[in-house]
């Protein structure tokens, strides 16, 4: 098979002043590293090679290709750092560098491409504090993918200054701290927008984890608004202001160390179409609101130490199997899981603040049939012993029982 170098060199070669607008091979096998021939292409303006099998670092000659507006590498096997020299594509508005082996810190030269709409960089070996510069920087992101890198440290506080951020996904790194407050200001979360597409050429599109499954959006991508950050060491409560974030269609901060209650406020989330908030320390009752999410068609609160009555209401009935949904809450009760709650159920577990009221119950019963027990026998022993038929009657029973 010929080599993309092969193919790149018989199109320069053919034009003396190129000017070949798109690079488009995707899904194809292509092996090798990425070509050096490609900065001889400087009017290229999109450069999709995904699906391939690159290998090797990325070569610094890509910073001279100015007039880029996409590059698409995903799926590859590229190594090595990011180069410093891609801050210089300033027009570029979609990167994807996403299921690479890119390895080290995010470089500051990144910071330049204030045009830039998609970063995507899932699963790769990226490390290091996720840079503040990514808020400050670059005010056009609307879709911004970290997931399954080794990033650490904080949630910079700087993400809240980008006003139309509405797909973050931190999930699966080592972040700590809280979820900051200042969350609410993501407006992009709070009203939806259009999507972007580049010249009809290259569909833009995003690969997330959203109601348990692998899910591809590329013509739907405008309709999803997401902020994932499960899988990492995130604490304190959920602030109840990230409640007001009525655009998105999926929250997922399940796999934390979350503690406090579920936020009242999450009937607020009236787009709401999948939630998790499975495997923290949640505790609490589950507020009656959140059966009003009319959307709500994924719900896993699974692995908390959530109690009281579950919400009654119709859609929360059309979620799937209950056991998986409630799972782990062992204290919880109510019709969805078959479970009473105007019995006590566990010693641990008092209703309606009424402590010990079914063990009063409980005990009041058995004193009842004691107390039976002893008045019926007596009533036998003295009606044999005043009345003298009865009392001869039951001897020549038992003495024909034993004979």
């Amino acid at each position: 098979m010929r080599s993309l170098s092969q193919i790149l060199t018989r199109l320069t070669i053919s034009q003396s002043n190129p000017s070949l607008d798109f690079v488009n091979l995707g899904k194809n096998r292509f092996t090798g590293s990425v070509p050096t021939h490609l900065y001889e292409l400087l009017s290229i303006k999109l450069l999709d090679l995904p699906d391939n099998n690159f290998f090797g670092v990325l070569p610094m000659c890509l910073g001279n290709l100015i007039q880029l507006r996409v590059m698409d590498l995903t799926n590859n096997t590229i190594t090595g750092a990011i180069p410093n020299s891609l801050g210089s594509l300033s027009y570029i508005q979609s990167l994807h560098l996403r299921n690479n082996k890119f390895g080290g810190n995010l470089p500051v030269a990144l910071q330049n491409l204030s045009s830039l709409v998609t970063f995507d960089i899932w699963n790769n070996l990226l490390t290091g504090l996720i840079p503040s510069w990514i808020g400050k920087k670059l005010p056009k992101i609307k879709f911004l993918n970290l997931q399954s890198n080794m990033f650490m440290g904080k949630i910079p506080l700087e993400l809240c200054q980008n006003n139309v951020l509405r797909y973050l996904n931190l999930a699966n790194n080592r972040i700590t701290g809280i979820i900051p407050r200042c969350f609410y200001y993501l407006t992009g979360m709070i009203m939806t927008s259009g999507y972007f597409v580049y010249n009809n050429i290259y569909e833009e599109n995003i690969e997330t984890y959203i109601k348990g499954i692998k899910l591809k959006y590329t013509r739907t991508l405008w309709f999803l608004t997401s902020l994932d950050l499960s899988s990492n060491k995130i604490t304190g409560e959920i602030p109840d202001v990230s409640m007001n974030l009525k655009a998105l269609k999926n929250m997922n901060i399940s796999r934390n160390l979350l503690s406090g209650q579920i936020p009242v406020g999450i009937g607020n989330l009236k787009q709401i179409e999948s939630l998790d908030f499975s495997m923290n320390m949640l505790s609490g009752e589950i507020p009656p609101s959140l059966a009003t999410l009319n959307f709500l068609s994924y719900l896993n609160l699974s692995f908390n130490n959530l109690s009281g009555q579950i919400p009654f209401g119709n859609q929360l009935q059309t979620l799937g199997d209950p056991s998986n949904i409630y799972e782990g809450n062992n204290e919880l009760c109510g019709f969805t899981l078959l479970r009473s709650c105007n019995r006590k159920n566990l010693s641990d577990t008092h209703i309606d603040g009424k402590e010990g009221k079914d063990d009063l119950e409980d005990w009041w019963l058995y004193v009842g049939i004691g107390l039976g027990f002893v008045v019926g026998f007596i009533g036998l022993i003295g009606s044999l012993y005043f009345i003298k038929e009865w009392k001869v009657g039951y001897f020549e029973i038992i003495e024909n029982v034993y004979t």
